[in-house]
């Protein structure tokens, strides 16, 4: 399997690479963007131009040899119709947000920090359509994601966006577990699991079982 990584920047694509690398599948990086806030420039954006730079990114990937393509962002996948380029363009296409609708199913109330409002609107809708009844809290968090660019110590990063308080927050609405809402966070991830009493979700282990399984 040669798997074509979609993602909003070429930080977050590079990390989508290494999430399947480490799983020894062979995999190629294509960004939509050249930096986060160009990527979220970019969601604002018709939905005619968004559809048709991911419509010529996957394009591009299937002449590389890519038989399915893993959409390691968010926002991008909550902007873009993933599911009509798939049946359109012949090819699988995974994104987070199959991951969210897995994780409804086990919860009641789920808390998420995304990187912008775009990608926690489509978390919420992903995880609503799966399970109306689940209560979903959210924050979205655009400066994290571009500290985590520039490579900020994932202390310093914890400490300079009082994140425990955040979680004191998500715990004190009754949050049974916490979902990473942005492909960037897993960075931070190791901070997290010292700190944070309730479980954390990272999408990537789910969406390689869904690339992996028919």
């Amino acid at each position: 399997m040669k798997v074509g990584v979609i993602a909003g920047s070429p930080v977050d694509t590079q990390m989508g690479v290494e999430v399947l690398n480490v799983r020894g599948i062979e995999t190629y990086a294509y960004p939509a963007a050249k930096a986060a806030r160009e990527q979220t420039e970019f969601q604002m954006q018709s939905s005619e131009v968004r559809t048709n730079r991911i419509q010529r990114l996957i394009q591009s990937a299937q002449s590389d040899g890519m038989n399915a393509m893993m959409i390691y962002c968010n926002s991008l996948s909550s902007t873009v119709d993933m599911e009509m380029l798939s049946r359109k363009l012949g090819i699988k296409i995974v994104t987070p947000l199959m991951a969210y609708a897995c994780y409804a199913k086990q919860y009641q109330v789920l808390s998420v920090l995304a990187g912008n409002n775009q990608g926690l609107a489509g978390i919420e809708r992903a995880i609503l359509q799966s399970n109306l009844s689940c209560t979903v809290v959210g924050a979205s968090l655009l400066p994290m994601v571009v500290e985590i660019e520039a490579q900020t110590l994932p202390e310093q990063i914890v400490e300079k966006f009082h994140l425990m308080s955040l979680f004191e927050f998500f715990e004190s609405a009754g949050a049974e577990a916490f979902i990473l809402g942005c492909t960037h966070f897993p960075y931070i991830r190791r901070v997290l699991d010292e700190k944070v009493r309730i479980p954390i979700l990272d999408p990537a282990d789910k969406m390689y079982e869904l690339l992996v399984n028919d």
